[in-house]
């Protein structure tokens, strides 16, 4: 049994410390999610803490036949999604909000040259900002699989939805993307989009 099932066991057993430890477990990853889907830091705290206090209400319910993060992650994507309904949000550019503590990016001890470094987080908050101009459904699948790692079957559960309607989305998603890229970069000079 996984650290994580058994805070699960715990927690639905009424367990405060087990849940706290549960919560912590995810309370980064949901937040990143909530912030990828929002573009705001404000937005993305009051979601984080809209899912996490849904997962304390609804704990009960977990039937255990997923796992617990497949679960959270359901919660988080349909709280994004009934935010972005209820607001209509416009998507900012990412490179507005980026945040250190955000970027994925390991640097080696050698370490890159200045220039290389620069470029590269050019293109990372440029990459951000294009997956902010995606809608909330291609957006969604592409941070799941693409950031978060997860597999088809897995956010074909999160989503709610089949597996080849995930893959179809990814693809949308993923040429959409492209798309913005491509003209983004001929914007900045560069004329290569893979």
């Amino acid at each position: 049994m996984t650290i994580e099932s058994q805070l699960v066991k715990k927690s639905m057993d009424g367990d405060l410390d087990a849940f706290e430890e549960l919560i912590s477990l995810f309370d980064k990853k949901i937040y990143n999610y909530c912030l990828r889907m929002t573009n705001n830091r404000s937005d993305a705290e009051d979601l984080a803490q809209e899912v996490f206090l849904k997962v304390y209400k609804n704990l009960k319910n977990f039937r255990k036949d997923s796992k617990f993060s497949t679960w959270i992650y359901r919660i988080a994507y349909n709280t994004c999604v009934d935010n972005y309904r209820k607001k209509r949000l416009k998507l900012l550019p990412l490179n507005k909000i980026i945040d250190e503590e955000q970027q994925d990016i390991d640097i080696p001890s050698p370490g890159p040259l200045p220039e290389e470094q620069v470029i590269s987080n050019e293109k990372y908050s440029l990459i951000k900002e294009c997956i902010a101009q995606l809608k909330p459904r291609y957006k969604s699948a592409i941070i799941l699989r693409d950031i978060h790692n997860y597999s088809y079957r897995e956010i074909a559960e999160i989503l709610d939805i089949p597996i080849g309607t995930v893959k179809s989305d990814i693809n949308r998603g993923r040429a959409l993307l492209r798309k913005v890229l491509k003209s983004r970069l001929i914007e900045y000079g560069e004329r290569r989009v893979k």
